[in-house]
């Protein structure tokens, strides 16, 4: 009965361990989202934030088939995220709880980032951590590092709190928090294969958690593909590595046709013209630091710059050591070296395609960056995959770099002592990493103060995107108009809110509308306000969605902290007051409601009905 129970005590260990490490690395997180009731009751105000709660907005009003086409001009955007945060407002209705939009998008990001993310990470980590003490019955090793992994993954401000703090990056976000379960699958993967076992099990696996990952994000497949490349060319055979190559090349080809099908241009074959507008946003050295600090501030930053560098260092030198013993015919684990050059090699591509992001510009860097939009938000994210394993992958190395694993190499017990006090004191100063990374993480600080910043509407400067005077106007809007009625401004003065807070039918629910397939009627209304012809606005605007009144709201400028859209110059038809005032003149134009008494800065604030009666 003892034995049983140890046996018992033994296989629980390790799950609990995990456990006990993912619920710390949730902690972190918890403690790191913003303390305020705002954050549960006011949307986030990010560029990119209004679409993501109209899409949720889209799906609870059109059901589960809006999420083939939650654009405004009923195009695909990826819907995984939206749909888990609609789930979480529907389950919370058939229990009689009112979860709202905010709630519920927290929720998602909370459980994904806090609980989702780290145990990815520490799978992922398990596959180099199980073949150090694989045969144990308690696993120390194992269970030591499963404590630590899941705090390792949080402690960068690369992922997952930049995905909260710019735009944010949602989907993308998503698809790369699920990235490690695809990675570890691939990895099993190929093992199998060289084993010639358990193939097909390994197979639907890798390809499900892949389709998962691509459903989250198709792009994501491109970070898969730059992290899976060394080992594919260092673990398959070359049958399956030209196999690989011309799915690869098929993909790239289908991939590029959909590009000019659906976004024309004639700058495709001349990718120095390519994101003409891009401004590097740092200097090469400046790049190299956020990546070999992992994107961690102060000095926890340069502890963990220096055990990159130790990292790198072992990685080589295990190589060297792998080739040395090749040499003198000594028996060698080339499987280890095999991963250690190929991390190696993993870490320099993702230091090549952030450094591309962020710092230069040129033909070359559009090409190595173009997949992740050429700006360094996605190319950051990426960083922990070339640093996390590469550090664990160190600290299992440390004995291979003397010897064989402790049970097995019987015969020279002093060397199997010298193998695990280097072990241990290599987990332990990953341990001591970890715990500094949590204290003093001045970029991580920064972006937790710049979201809890943006989750209230105090503070900020009366012409940004969302203020005290910009919510009310839009809540009384709403309050004349109905959710029915369409209303007509320019989204980056804020107006783009009124979707996302009171679910109005706004014509611009997002900054970013897009003309192609339905999107026509964006240019249409915004040529025909240009017009300075009534006949025209009224016969573009009146046939939109039926015969449902439309109005035409005025909230001010654009906000500053919008300006970096590269065609907001569409919207500035909205703002030309000759125009507004001769559509009045002329009876186009009805004003409704005068909002000027809010403040100097609301002088031309006001709500118009749009005169559409014959």
């Amino acid at each position: 009965m003892n034995t049983t129970w140890k046996r018992r005590l033994n296989a629980m260990m390790l799950p609990l361990c995990a456990g006990v490490g993912v619920l710390a690395a949730f902690g972190i997180v918890l403690a790191w989202f913003p303390q305020t009731a705002d954050a549960w009751s006011l949307p986030l105000q990010e560029v990119d934030a209004p679409a993501h709660y109209y899409f949720i907005r889209r799906i609870l009003r059109e059901g589960v088939g809006a999420a083939t086409h939650l654009w405004p001009n009923n195009t695909y955007y990826p819907p995984m995220f939206h749909l888990a945060a609609a789930a979480i407002i529907a389950v919370g209705q058939f229990l009689g709880i009112n979860v709202n939009i905010y709630t519920a998008f927290n929720l998602v990001w909370l459980f994904t980032s806090g609980l989702v993310w780290p145990a990815g990470v520490a799978l992922w980590a398990s596959y180099w951590t199980r073949r150090i003490d694989g045969t144990c019955a308690r696993r120390p090793f194992s269970c030591a590092m499963m404590l630590i992994v899941p705090s390792l993954a949080v402690a960068s401000a690369s992922h997952p709190f930049q995905m909260l703090a710019s735009g944010p990056l949602i989907a993308f976000g998503l698809a790369t928090t699920l990235l490690p379960f695809w990675l570890y699958a691939t990895l099993r993967l190929f093992d199998a294969i060289a084993q010639r076992s358990h193939i097909v099990r390994w197979v639907i696996v890798a390809v499900l958690l892949g389709l998962l990952c691509v459903f989250a994000h198709p792009r994501i497949a491109f970070t898969w593909l730059l992290l899976m490349v060394p080992f594919i060319l260092l673990r398959l055979p070359w049958k399956l590595i030209l196999g690989a190559f011309a799915a690869v090349a098929v993909c790239c080809v289908a991939f590029f046709f959909y590009m000019t099908g659906h976004y024309h241009s004639s700058r495709y074959l001349d990718p120095s013209s390519w994101f003409h507008t891009y401004v590097p946003n740092r200097t090469v050295p400046d790049a190299l630091r956020v990546l070999i600090t992992d994107n961690v501030g102060g000095p926890s930053g340069w502890f963990m710059a220096v055990a990159v560098i130790v990292a790198l260092f072992v990685a080589v030198a295990l190589i060297v050591v792998f080739f040395k013993s090749r040499r003198s015919g000594r028996t060698a684990d080339s499987g280890m070296a095999k991963d250690a050059a190929s991390l190696i090699l993993a870490f320099l591509l993702v230091a090549l395609v952030y450094v591309c992001s962020t710092s230069l510009t040129g033909w070359f860097p559009n090409i190595v960056a173009g997949a992740w939009y050429r700006a360094e938000t996605r190319p950051l994210t990426m960083i922990p995959f070339g640093i996390i394993p590469l550090l664990v992958f160190a600290v299992c190395a440390a004995d291979s770099l003397g010897g064989r694993e402790e049970q097995v190499d019987r015969q020279n017990a002093a060397r199997s002592v010298r193998c695990f006090g280097a072990r241990s004191v290599a987990v332990v100063v990953l341990a001591a990493l970890v715990v500094a990374c949590q204290f003093g993480n001045t970029t991580r600080e920064t972006l937790g103060s710049g979201v809890a910043a943006n989750m209230t509407l105090s503070g900020k400067p009366e012409d940004e995107q969302l203020t005290p005077a910009k919510y009310d106007v839009l809540r009384q809007t709403v309050a004349i108009t109905g959710t029915d009625a369409l209303i007509i401004s320019d989204p980056l003065n804020g107006s783009m809110y009124g979707s996302a807070i009171f679910d109005a039918n706004m014509l611009f629910p997002i900054y970013n509308a897009m003309h192609e397939k339905d999107g026509a009627v964006f240019t249409a209304t915004e040529s025909a306000f240009n017009s300075g012809l009534p006949v025209e606005l009224s016969g573009t605007a009146c046939p939109i969605d039926g015969s449902t009144p439309k109005y035409f709201l005025s909230m001010g400028p654009q906000a500053p902290s919008l300006q970096m859209f590269t065609f907001r110059q569409q919207y500035d038809p909205f703002h030309r007051q000759d125009l507004i005032d001769g559509y009045v003149a002329s009876g186009v134009l009805i004003k409704v409601k005068d909002f000027s008494s809010y403040g100097p800065y609301a002088k031309d604030w006001a709500l118009y009905r749009i005169q559409c009666s014959k």
